[in-house]
């Protein structure tokens, strides 16, 4: 018995694709990163609510104490429209197979409002 050389020579000169591994179940590592992603975007988006509430009840809290107006003011009221951008962003890119690419984005917010606090607790008592 001897191999078949042109066997071998064939699956050595195909190079590796997607479509080498592509097998029901393969984007669960993409699921589950959407999910955290998601969830993490949404828990901050709650907060988010209480704080606008309290900022335009004018109650006594933190939020109405940082006199927010301006840019910072702005950038606050814009993370519901960041949070739905992310999810439709991240919808089509999941859709199209990136899936790298999704998990990013959908975790996009969580980021920025950390970037967002960080930026407001140490750059702006400077200005």
């Amino acid at each position: 018995m001897t191999a078949n050389p042109t066997a071998t020579t064939a699956s050595a000169a195909r190079p590796f694709t997607d479509a080498d591994h592509d097998f029901p179940g393969d984007r669960s590592g993409t699921l589950l990163g959407a999910a955290a992603g998601v969830f993490g975007s949404a828990a901050v988006l709650f907060f988010w609510i209480i704080g606008a509430l309290t900022l335009f009840g004018k109650l006594n809290a933190t939020i109405v104490m940082l006199e927010l107006d301006g840019a910072w003011r702005t950038t606050f009221l814009a993370y519901p429209f960041l949070f739905v951008a992310s999810l439709v962003a991240g919808s089509v890119l999941a859709s199209l197979k990136r899936d790298l690419e999704a998990v990013g984005v959908f975790g996009l917010p969580v980021v920025v409002a950390v970037v967002y606090f960080i930026a407001l607790t140490n750059v702006r008592p400077l200005l």
